[in-house]
């Protein structure tokens, strides 16, 4: 169970939803049809706010986030060498070093999409002039509200602001990115939405097995008390007993036992206490725990389970094709994030040298069945660069792939010693100055690396 910050469980916000011009969700661009908040029996604000209070306060689903962020983003975003003239060029240097891209990726944005699923970047609302400008990111559970409809898309986006007045933006002054907007609904749901149920249920399970060893090992056994029907006082004395332990000591203690000798002289009749040992169910639970922890794992990018630290039976053949749907998940998240950026920066160069600003880039035509490129100039607008953003690349590829992959590319004389060498991580400018400092050349084989370890000649007779 999941609670807000009143203490009340998150099951039901009670809100209305933000979304302006409720004819957005269902129907034609002419048919005004009005929808409540929920849609299909969940209530947006609520899975928001369960994901977000999941994040802090269960280990298994915030875990999940933080591995399924490092393995969307690591450390590995950055932008190469933009396809544009000096000025588009400069612009995208600007907007980077003025909102630190590369940490505000890294430390929020992403998180917040698998959260959230939706991020909403708003520019300055003063005239700035020619400078970068510093944009910020809404919160979307502090009132936010938008705009919309089925033709023009998310048209404003208001928000509350300092002394009581609200902050409105209009299009040009907003990037707004929605996850699982379907059916014409503007707005997004979590990315990691379907992992709260499983993640709580895995702490549910170990919250009872804890509980009930707790309480097992309060129980010091069971006292059985000998009453005799024709004494009217037996009664009373067996209320006595049991009162005596009614309350369960925290760290245990030692039971008195009472032996009183029948009237026959030989029989003993005393308390008898049965120690108990935990319940089978309990100890059990494995099987259970592994299954909400690979229900977790897949609401979360369809990550495999042993991504969370929970190999079971699982060998490296079925490991290595359960991470291909996890793969195109983070591929489809890189594309997100990516059309969010190339939108931000779009919006900068509009709002810093106007909309009908033209820029130059180059393109490349392909000739002679794919052997020749042919470069030339183009006029383009600011809605036509494409930024190429740099993130970690994710493959199923393994090292001896890829060296089995160069080494034909090699043999048949498919790629360059630079396209080789850079399949591999090495860097091919920079081993070239060192393997020229050696006196060897680049790409071609050393004779010294065919010498087998020890010299010729060692090892015969």
């Amino acid at each position: 169970m999941l609670f807000g910050p009143n203490g009340e469980p998150l099951e039901e916000s009670g809100s209305t939803e933000t979304t302006l011009s409720q004819g957005w969700r269902e129907g034609l661009p002419w048919q005004d049809l009005g929808t409540s908040g929920r849609v299909y029996g969940v209530d947006r604000d609520t899975v928001r706010r369960q994901t977000r209070t999941a994040f802090f306060t269960n280990p298994l689903f915030g875990a999940a986030v933080e591995i399924a962020v490092a393995l969307l983003i690591g450390d590995a975003f950055t932008y190469a060498e933009l396809n544009a003239d000096k000025n588009a060029q400069a612009a995208l240097a600007d907007f980077w070093d003025t909102n630190d891209l590369g940490q505000l990726m890294s430390s929020r944005l992403v998180t917040e999409y698998l959260l959230d699923g939706e991020l909403c970047s708003v520019f300055p609302l003063e005239d700035i002039g020619d400078q970068a400008a510093r944009i910020a990111h809404l919160d979307m559970d502090r009132g936010v509200r938008i705009k919309a409809d089925v033709s023009s898309g998310v048209t404003q986006v208001t928000a509350p602001g300092a002394e009581n007045q609200t902050l409105t933006w209009e299009p040009g002054q907003f990037v707004f990115t929605a996850h699982n907007a379907l059916w014409n609904d503007a707005r997004g749901w979590p990315v990691a939405m379907r992992a709260l149920a499983p993640a709580d249920a895995y702490v549910t399970l170990l919250q009872h097995r804890l509980n009930t060893h707790d309480l097992q090992g309060r129980i010091l056994g069971v006292q059985t008390v000998f009453v005799d029907r024709k004494d009217p006082s037996s009664r009373a004395t067996y209320q006595a007993k049991a009162q005596a332990y009614r309350t369960m000591p925290r760290r245990g203690g030692i039971l008195t036992l009472a032996k009183v000798l029948a009237d026959d002289g030989k029989t003993v009749i005393s308390d008898e206490i049965n120690f108990m040992t935990p319940a089978a169910g309990a100890a059990n639970a494995e099987a259970d725990a592994r299954a909400f922890v690979r229900l977790t794992a897949l609401g979360v990018l369809g990550l495999p389970e042993h991504y969370l630290g929970e190999g079971g039976t699982v060998t490296r053949t079925t490991a290595d094709s359960m991470t291909l749907p996890a793969i195109r998940s983070v591929l489809r998240i890189h594309a997100a994030l990516r059309s969010h950026l190339d939108r931000l920066y779009r919006a900068e160069l509009r709002r810093r040298y106007g909309p009908d600003k033209v820029y130059t880039i180059t393109t490349f035509d392909v000739k002679d069945g794919g052997k020749t490129r042919v470069s030339r100039k183009k006029k383009v607008r600011a809605g036509q660069i494409e930024v190429p953003w740099v993130f970690p690349t994710i493959t199923q590829d393994s090292l001896a792939d890829l060296i089995t992959r160069a080494e034909a590319a090699a043999r048949n004389g498919w790629a360059s010693p630079q396209t080789l060498s850079g399949s591999l991580s090495f860097d091919p400018a920079e081993e070239n100055d060192r393997m020229a400092a050696v006196g060897l050349d680049f790409g071609q084989p050393s004779a010294r690396a065919a010498t087998p370890p020890g010299g010729e000649g060692q090892g015969t007779a």
